[in-house]
This record gives structure tokens, sequence and C-alpha cells, in this order.
């Protein structure tokens, strides 16, 4: 099922993927061409251009590789990749990021492609660059940026897009105190689905789920961890009570999982549904460990945010937010909201004011492309 907001998922995403990528190949040519003295290779079999600027080359060649290879990784969805094994996926990629270089070769060369049959289709040969150690040198150079491109880019998704940007320039080495936005959602029932379905097809339920709360990503949100089946989500205050992105993210995800209900019920016989605790506060942010290291969110901020999301039992209610949060919001008026008390939670010495939030019926919600 595809709705509105998972197209502009993968139009960030697409997006997202070829500015990063326009911005690696520019440098990383340039790079070459500083680290090896040769700007022929680019003048004479990469001239797409047909031009004597070698910098309008190298632009115009990374904005074609960087489309090229943008269109490949739309097709390598995490959805996808669960069905193949690990090494058949990386196979595959390597294969069609090589072909995609041999073609833009050609292309470059400007090769009359039609006019090879299958009695002479070993002419296409003589467009190719000579083999020479200076032509080595490039291809060794190409392959290596592929890797690198691919690791960082998965370390951006082991760490988050803020936190990937903060541990590149090294802002995570010394401890710092932020405000933030952290929303606990879990699983409601989670342990009885879990008895029911086994721990096999209960982790591809997870794995689901998880895929489809991607669509928070179109509120700003950043997904610090996921525990077991449920995700600590944040805000930076600004992002956080903009247009109201905190509330918006989480409606938008119960409402991409009913909308699948059909999907869930027929594959595991059940259809999540989730339960979610917001808090505001001051937070320290560091990087921690030394065989391995992690980026660590601690201060009383998250465990306030926890303990409000574990009433949500108790209540009966699907969204609870403190006083603290709600006393920030400045559209009050696009969702029901309800004081239901001031609450000594569990292990805290002073009580807090909850609210609990109800999506008004008039609420846009994300509407479906094709059911």
């Amino acid at each position: 099922m595809l709705t509105a907001d998972k197209l502009v998922i993968r139009y960030n995403k697409f997006f997202r993927s070829l500015f990063y990528q326009l911005l690696f190949w520019y440098a990383s040519f340039l790079f070459y061409m500083f680290i090896s003295g040769e700007h022929q290779i680019f003048k004479v079999y990469l001239n797409l251009l047909k031009v004597d600027n070698v910098y309008y080359i190298i632009l115009f060649l990374s904005i074609s590789i960087s489309l090229l290879f943008s269109i490949i990784d739309l097709f390598f969805t995490d959805r996808i990749m669960r069905f193949f094994p690990l090494s058949i996926t990386k196979f595959l990629r390597s294969v069609l990021y090589f072909t995609s270089a041999f073609v833009l070769i050609l292309v470059a060369a400007r090769s009359p492609l039609t006019i090879y049959t299958k009695d002479n289709y070993m002419d296409i040969l003589k467009f190719l660059p000579e083999m020479d150690i200076n032509f080595m040198r490039f291809l060794l150079h190409f392959y290596v940026s592929c890797f690198l491109y691919n690791f960082f880019r998965g370390m951006e998704k082991k760490l988050g897009k803020g936190n990937f940007k903060r541990w590149i320039f090294g802002s995570l080495n010394k401890p710092r105190e932020e405000q933030r936005i952290f929303m606990f959602i879990d699983m409601k029932s989670s342990t009885t689905i879990a008895e029911k379905l086994e721990h096999k097809k209960f982790s591809h339920l997870v794995q689901d789920v998880f895929n489809d709360l991607s669509i928070v990503d179109n509120y700003k949100a950043e997904i610090y961890q996921y525990v077991g089946d449920g995700a600590i989500i944040s805000w930076s205050v600004k992002k956080g009570l903009q247009r109201n992105n905190f509330l918006r993210a989480f409606y938008a995800f119960t409402h991409v999982i009913n909308k699948r209900h059909r999907y869930y019920q027929r594959k595991y016989g059940v259809i999540p549904h989730f339960k979610a605790g917001v808090h505001v506060g001051k937070v320290m942010v560091l990087q921690v460990g030394q065989i391995r290291r992690d980026i660590s969110y601690n201060g009383d901020t998250m465990n306030t945010a926890a303990r409000i999301e574990s009433m949500c039992n108790e209540y009966r209610q699907d969204l609870l937010i403190s006083g603290d949060l709600y006393n920030l919001v400045s559209d009050t008026k696009a969702y029901n909201f309800k004081n239901v008390g001031n609450i000594k939670l569990k292990g805290k010495r002073k009580a807090t004011d909850i609210y609990q939030v109800k999506q008004k019926a008039t609420a846009k919600t994300p509407r479906v492309l094709f059911p």
C-alpha cells in the first residue's frame, strides 16, 4: 500500500541520496585529479560534454553517476533486501554499479551502440579506453570510492542523520547539554503477541513495523534507538513543536499501520497497536564506550518519558504527554487534550501533570494513493 506520506519518504530519500552522492563524487574526482596530477582521463575518455574545462566535465560526470547510483539504490529497499541473502544483494548491487560505470564510459566515447549485431558485437571493445596504468588507477579509485560511500551511508543509518553529522565533525567527544523532545513508543500486548507468533514470526512482525515507522522522517524526527518491539524517537524542541510534528508523527505512524491492517492480519493474524509517552527537557548527549562506541542521551527527561509511556495501560490511552510539553504547544486546537491529573510517576519524588491526547475527527490524515 502506497500512501502520500510514503511517497514523500521515497522522494526525500532519492533526492537526499542524489545530493550527497553529487557532493561525494565531485570531491572524490577532484581528489583523484589532485593526488595523481592526471586530468587527461576526464578530457579524453570521460568527456560527456566534449568541452575543455575539466571542472565542468567532472561536475557533469558526478551528476550522471549520482543519478545512476541513486536510481539503483532506490530498488534496494530494506523491505526487498530482507527476502534475499545479504551476499546476493551486495553482489547484485556491485554488478549494477560496474555495469553503470561501463555504460557511462561508452556513452562518453559516443559509441554508436545501434550498429552492433551478433556478428560484430566485439567491435564495442574498440571504444573502451586503453587499459594502461593511469586508467587502472582511476578504476581502483572509483571502486574504493564506491566502498567508502556505502560505508559512510551505513554509518549514517546506524547513528542517525543528526548524530552522524556530529560524529563526523567530532562534536560528540565532549558531553554537552541539549533540550529535546523524546517519545517512547511501544507495541501493546507485545508479550501475548510474541507468545502467539513465536520468536521467528514475531521478529518479522517487528521488522515490518519498524519499516512503517520510517514515516516519522517526514516530521523531522530522529529515531534514537530501537528497544525490543518499541522505539525511542527524538526531536529538537523547535522541530518537534513546528506544526505539532511530534503529534503528527505518532498519528501518521498509527494511520499507516491501520491502513495496512489486511496485510498484518493475513501475514501474522494480528494487527499491532501502539502507545506512546512524550516529554521535553534537558539531556546530556555523549559518545560512550571504547570497544564498541554508541551515542547516548542521559538525564531525567528520558526516565520521565519512559514512565509516562508506561502509564498508557493504566489510563487506557494511546498517547500521553507531560504538562511541560503541553505548555509549549502553541496550537492546542488541532487535537483534543485532557488533563488526567498530577501524577506521581514510579521512582519520581515530584508529581507530574499528564495530558491525554486524541486526534480530532477533522484532523488530516495521510491519503492512500494505491490500496
